[in-house]
């Protein structure tokens, strides 16, 4: 299954990316500098979850460039984490579009993850989340999920939903870096995987 699943990833990035399986890796990523994927050994036995992965990650081959991503965290000193978070929004947005056959395994595979606990270990520690994890989880897992929000953070979550290009993506980072200093809240991810399928460092 590995080896068709690496000829996958390739075909669905239309280019020939290195698909790398980690012993060590506890998520996946993808290095949008050297071009490699990594997948972890672990979810080779969970189908949904390994094409959920494969495809967030070629989203990031596909329209995550590494000239924005480093102009973004250098030049215009934006969060890493917080435009990770809008990032990985908008190209699950993006790939569920271009391939509509993604769109289950990234359902089923968010649920299965939920199931193992990957993100939070119980109701108390999502509810006790910042509000960018909650977006973080909304995007990812879908309104059916009802990940709760104030009728103030709901404002900040429809802003992330409709999130097109990477200007985008700078604008509404700025957007949430500021309201969380405004609000006083860290802006850092308090769950341990929440945040971790980042794809823009290659470092997950």
């Amino acid at each position: 299954m590995i080896d068709a699943k690496t000829q996958l990833a390739k075909l669905l990035a239309t280019e020939d990316i290195t698909v790398r399986h980690s012993q060590s890796a506890k998520t996946a990523s993808f290095d949008v500098k050297s071009r490699v994927l990594t997948l972890p050994n672990w979810i080779t036995n969970y189908s949904d979850i390994l094409d959920m992965m494969t495809g967030h990650e070629v989203g990031h081959a596909l329209w995550t460039k590494m000239e924005d991503w480093e102009r973004a965290l250098t030049e215009l000193n934006l969060h890493q984490g917080i435009t990770n978070i809008v990032e990985d929004a908008r190209i699950e947005k993006k790939i569920k579009r271009k391939y509509p056959g993604l769109v289950k395994q990234f359902h089923t595979g968010y649920k299965a993850l939920e199931r193992k606990n990957f993100f939070y270990k119980s109701s108390e520690e999502l509810d006790s989340c910042n509000m960018l994890d909650r977006i973080n989880l909304h995007c990812k897992m879908g309104p059916l999920r009802a990940i709760p929000f104030s009728k103030e953070e709901s404002f900040y979550v429809n802003q992330v939903e409709m999130v097109e290009t990477w200007d985008d993506v700078e604008r509404v980072t700025l957007m949430l870096m500021e309201y969380m200093k405004e609000k006083g809240q860290e802006q850092k991810s308090a769950l341990e995987h929440s945040n971790d399928m980042d794809g823009g460092t290659g470092d997950s």
